[in-house]
C-alpha cells in the first residue's frame, strides 16, 4: 500500500503524547514547590492516558482497516501532520524533552506547555479533519476538548505567576 494510512498517523499521535509525558515528569521534577511538582505530575498523568488511547484506538483501526487502502491520506496531509509531528514542541524528535533543562521558572515551562498544547490541537484538528473512522473521529474530539482545557488552564496559571 502507498502513502500513509491513519495507522501512521496513530503511531504519530502516540509519538507526540509520548514526548509531553516525559516533558512534564522531568518538569515535575525541576520544581520544588509541592503544588507545582503535582500540577506537573497530572498533566504527565493525562498524556499517559493520551498513549493508552491511541494504542488501544490504534489495535481497533487496524483491525477494522486491514489493508484497506481506502484509509491512506492525501500525500500534502499527510506531509503537513508529519511536518507538525516533527517540529511541535512535544515533537516526535525528542527536543523538547532537553529544553526542559533550560527551564528556570515555573513561567518557562508553563509558556512551553502552552505552546504544546496549541501544537496538539493543530495536529488533532487537521487529523480530525481528514480521518474516515467514526471511532478515531470521537477520541480526536474528545481529546481536542481536554487539549484545550489545559490550554486554558495554563493561561490562567500563567497570568498568576
Amino acid at each position: 500500500m502507498e502513502g500513509f494510512n491513519e495507522l501512521e498517523l496513530l503511531r504519530m499521535a502516540k509519538g507526540v503524547e509520548e514526548e509531553g509525558y516525559r516533558f512534564y515528569m522531568k518538569a515535575a521534577e525541576r520544581f520544588q514547590e509541592e503544588n507545582i511538582k503535582q500540577m506537573f505530575q497530572y498533566l504527565a498523568l493525562e498524556e499517559a492516558e493520551h498513549i493508552r488511547v491511541f494504542e488501544q484506538l490504534h489495535d481497533r483501526v487496524a483491525e477494522r482497516l486491514g489493508n484497506s487502502e481506502k484509509y491512506v491520506m492525501e500525500e500534502e496531509v499527510m506531509q503537513y501532520l508529519k511536518a507538525i509531528s516533527d517540529t511541535a514542541v512535544f515533537n516526535t524528535k525528542s527536543i523538547t524533552y532537553y529544553k526542559v533543562e533550560q527551564v528556570n521558572t515555573v513561567k518557562d515551562a508553563l509558556m512551553i506547555g502552552i505552546q504544546a498544547e496549541k501544537d496538539s490541537i493543530l495536529f488533532y484538528e487537521t487529523f480530525l479533519a481528514n480521518t474516515k473512522t467514526d471511532m478515531t473521529r470521537k477520541v480526536l474530539e474528545r481529546l481536542i476538548k481536554e487539549e484545550i482545557k489545559h490550554l486554558h488552564h495554563f493561561r490562567v496559571l500563567v497570568q498568576t505567576i
